[in-house]
């Protein structure tokens, strides 16, 4: 309650100043408080809105620009897929295991193959079991000229019962591209 007779007592010592003011001073003070107000209110509200405004608009110019370039380096790379020769990707997309599963389907030897584990994307070891050497022996030369694939590492064991057959465990890779 103290300080509203404070406030009231400031108020009124305000008043008696201004009442002891010149007309032209009262007209005066009055000017100077109106520009005073629009200033702040000015400075407050309006300079923050339109700071914002130059920014954005900075922000679309700069995006219009990007995309503008991007625009014309998609019609360039159109151009350049359309030189571009089609290969058979459909052999690079498939991985190494598919591609050794598929060949030895394609050549009869799939029954062979007891197990076969991957050591990473580009490499497989497998394990055949009875199997003849001489379809073996066409299967690597297929997996190598048609689809690249190469035997990093062999080891063969003859069947002492049956001469024909050989066990068989081969690492075979495929160099990345």
């Amino acid at each position: 309650m103290a300080w509203r007779y404070t406030l009231n007592l400031n108020i009124n010592n305000l008043q008696k100043q201004f009442a002891l003011l010149s007309p032209r001073e009262r007209v005066l003070s009055i000017a100077v408080s109106v520009v005073v107000l629009f200033y702040s209110v000015y400075l407050l509200i309006f300079a923050p809105i339109l700071a914002d405004k130059i920014v954005l608009e900075q922000k679309i110019k700069a995006q219009q620009q990007t995309y503008q370039y991007l625009s014309s380096i998609s019609a360039e790379v159109a151009e350049l897929r359309n030189q571009q020769p089609e290969t058979d990707t459909s052999q690079e997309e498939q991985s190494l295991m598919v591609m050794i599963d598929t060949s030895s389907v394609e050549m009869d030897i799939k029954s062979s193959i007891k197990r076969m584990v991957p050591d990473d994307a580009y490499k497989v070891t497998l394990w055949l079991e009875d199997c003849a050497f001489d379809q073996f022996i066409d299967w690597m030369a297929a997996l190598e000229t048609n689809l690249g694939i190469t035997v990093s590492q062999l080891a063969v064991t003859v069947d002492q019962e049956n001469i024909d057959k050989v066990s068989i465990k081969v690492i075979l890779s495929k160099q990345p591209r």
